[in-house]
């Protein structure tokens, strides 16, 4: 489990000779961070540039940070992610486009980008995958012929409106 800036900044001040001198046992039971940990923790940040016997104790961020993670930079920069964002977001039928159909116009742009990447974008910006449902609104004659049925049935009451049947779930007997 990573461990952050303060807690590491813990562990090689406890460390260090004018810090106390503890050893990664003592650390352990203190932070709860393994011994391994401790000591590559300790050992990174001698190499980054910390003093140990320096006085006054001296500890830098830049010491205890994580160094960059490998990996492939993104292709997708961050206007064409605004730009994807916008497109689904403007109106109703972007939301109702796929990563296919966005990925398809933006190469009709000049934009190179395909589909899963879309979706990354799409998925790290909140919107799921989900079709939007449309209701049918009520026509003006549907609308007259609820208000006239409303009217002729507006002094119903309840046993009324209730549909007498045959089956009953009452035993009578």
């Amino acid at each position: 489990m990573p461990t952050d800036i303060a807690t590491r900044a813990l562990v090689v001040t406890l460390k260090a000779p004018c810090g106390g001198a503890k050893t990664s046992l003592e650390i352990e039971a203190i932070t709860g961070i393994p011994r391994r940990t401790i000591d590559s923790i300790y050992a990174r940040a001698i190499k980054n540039g910390f003093e140990p016997n320096e006085r006054p104790l001296r500890i830098i961020n830049a010491w205890l940070e994580d160094r960059p993670r490998s990996g492939r930079p993104s292709k997708c920069t961050a206007e064409n992610q605004e730009l994807i964002i916008a497109k689904v977001s403007r109106d109703r039928f972007g939301r109702e486009k796929t990563a296919a159909d966005i990925a398809g116009d933006l190469s009709s742009q000049g934009i190179e980008i395909s589909k899963t990447t879309v979706k990354k974008i799409l998925k790290e910006a909140g919107y799921k995958k989900t079709k939007p449902t449309r209701k049918p609104g009520l026509t003006v004659a549907m609308r007259k012929e609820r208000l006239n049925w409303c009217i002729a049935h507006r002094d119903w009451s309840l046993e009324d409106s209730v549909c007498p049947t045959t089956k009953s779930s009452n035993l009578v007997g």
